[in-house]
């Protein structure tokens, strides 16, 4: 079978980065206010000299950058108050890297692009423009938006950042496998159950060479396992009602995820790869090359793996979506991506400059046309109801998954997502105890170590930035 992606394509090596790269906590920063100022509005107007230009900082390559820049040039083209620069940071880690850093040097941008599991840390620097100040002075109508994305990020009422590109996590799948494997590729996996019969059918015809799942090593899947599964991650209604002080992953549902991800790892039905680094993305690879039949990994991929689909080299695949097989329980997935936040270090011109951009990229038209062009959900009803949204998700059916698997999720505590200051230090530990299982530990001692010291990683991110 052709490869299904070079291992050397930088370009998508920085977008599946891009979409699940991990958030490093604001150290010595003061718990975040109520308020945070009011948005001026009226500085755009006044400003002296126009346009008013403001740089944008953001973390998209290949197909989803092509598409920004798209974004970004019509709206430079279509008036002349707000001229933008984009900047690409290249990952999600190294935006909040630079902006941390920015917060002593001076070096930042106007509006900045900052990961979904980044929002408590934003909240913590004190140095954003809630969107919520924008959306009382300017009157903005949030009604057309996907509640569950403008829940996400807001907290106790205030949403904090402008939601813009939204993600899940899907089942990718070669329907040509499972059809020589004697599966359905009408009807993929939908439990952790039938992953497990899927992978052991494509074992067992010899139809791949390595395993049937390929698994890449990330605590992303207990995250939104937990989600699908009902039950939340932190504690305090999933750090929404106050701070986050420990983890309650540790219960029925997370020891259904761990010994899952056990057995299939020790019987040889999933084969592991790191989350980063050169063997990041061989979970994605090894559908091409035939070593697995399927994976697990964001919808935000798919524009890009459409292109490669596209020249035909890869006749081999046919590539099939469908919603994140999970655990039992009634819940769903949760929101991923990434938002626009305001900084607040901004003149009162540039703050109003980057709402107007923020707002922009938000606007139906813009949703749509995002949609289409990297595989990210449109976040605004009407953008998926126009034309050309609707004839893609016709002629490419997987890219309405993501968007069916999010607004069909019950909306609950556990689905709105955890809100976790040392998000990057909890997903450490609990990729440790996973890899410490898959060693020999049990899967309910390898859940046990992963809270406490997941709870150990919140306490100190909370003692620093209320101390």
């Amino acid at each position: 079978m052709s490869r299904f992606f070079k291992r050397s394509t930088a370009a998508l090596a920085g977008i599946v980065l891009a979409v699940v790269g991990l958030a490093i906590p604001v150290a010595g920063a003061a718990p975040a206010q109520s308020s945070g100022g009011k948005c001026p509005l009226g500085a755009l107007k006044n400003a002296k000299s126009k346009p008013v230009d403001i740089t944008y900082w953001h973390a998209m390559t290949r197909a989803n950058e092509e598409t920004l820049q798209r974004l970004t040039d019509k709206f430079n083209s279509a008036q002349n108050d707000v001229h933008v620069s984009l900047v690409n940071q290249t990952t999600y880690v190294d935006t909040l890297n630079k902006f941390r850093a920015g917060l002593s040097s001076g070096d930042l941008p106007d509006l900045v692009q900052i990961e979904d599991t980044g929002l408590q840390q934003m909240i913590d620097t004190q140095a954003i423009l809630p969107a919520q100040a924008c959306v009382k002075a300017d009157k903005y109508d949030l009604s057309d938006h996907l509640k569950r994305v403008v829940d996400y990020y807001s907290v106790k009422g205030q949403l904090w950042p402008m939601p813009f590109n939204v993600s899940n996590p899907v089942l990718y799948y070669n329907k040509k496998a499972f059809q020589t494997a004697g599966l359905d590729p009408s009807n993929p996996p939908k439990s952790l159950d039938e992953v497990k019969s899927a992978a052991q059918k494509l074992k067992d015809s010899a139809t791949v060479s390595q395993a049937g799942f390929g698994m890449k090593l990330d605590p992303w899947y207990l995250e939104q396992w937990s989600a699908l599964g009902a039950k939340t991650y932190v504690n305090n209604s999933n750090g929404r009602k106050s701070r986050a002080t420990s983890t309650t992953f540790d219960n029925a549902t997370g020891k259904e995820i761990f010994t899952f991800l056990n057995d299939m790892v020790k019987s040889g039905l999933a084969r592991t790869n790191p989350a980063e680094g050169s063997s990041a993305f061989d979970n994605l690879l090894g559908i091409g090359n035939g070593n697995f039949g399927m994976t697990i990994d964001s919808s935000a991929a798919l524009g890009t793996i459409q292109q490669v689909l596209a020249s035909g080299q890869y006749p081999d695949v046919e590539l099939g979506v469908a919603p994140m097989p999970g655990p039992k329980g009634k819940g769903g997935v949760l929101v991923g991506g990434a938002a626009n936040y305001i900084v607040k270090k901004s003149s009162p011109e540039k703050q109003a400059a980057a709402w107007q951009f923020a707002k922009f990229l938000n606007e139906p038209e813009s949703q749509a046309d995002w949609a289409v062009g990297t595989g990210y959900v449109p976040i605004r009803q009407s953008a998926a109801n126009m034309s050309q949204v609707q004839q893609q998700w016709a002629q490419s059916p997987g890219f309405k998954v993501a968007y069916d698997q999010l607004v069909g999720g019950v909306a609950n505590v556990a689905t709105a997502g955890p809100v976790i200051g040392d998000y990057q230090g909890v997903r450490d530990v609990v990729l440790d105890s996973e890899q410490q299982m898959f060693n020999g530990m049990s899967p309910s001692a390898a859940l046990k170590q992963a809270k406490q010291n997941a709870n150990g990683k919140i306490e100190e991110y909370n003692s620093r930035v209320s101390g």
